[in-house]
């Protein structure tokens, strides 16, 4: 999957994308300390918005956690 060059710039199909996991996993990256345990979470989220290539390897960059992050602020 080819992300774009600005995160900001792509639109997410809202409608098929469940809010409260999306929720309940950035607010579990955003509230732990533990590293591993925060990029698990926001690979959880990001795949399930298809906005990170769901490969099986949540060693998120730090730009794909930003994506992730971006994503789930436009989600309304």
């Amino acid at each position: 999957m080819r992300l774009p060059s600005k995160p900001h710039t792509f639109k997410i199909m809202t409608e098929d994308i469940n809010k409260s996991y999306v929720k309940r996993y950035v607010d579990k990256a955003n509230s732990t300390d533990n590293e591993a345990v925060k990029k698990n979470c926001l690979y959880r989220a990001g795949t399930h918005m298809e906005v990170i290539e769901c490969n099986g390897d949540d060693n998120l960059t730090p730009e794909q956690q930003q994506i992730v992050l971006d994503a789930a602020k436009g989600l309304k």
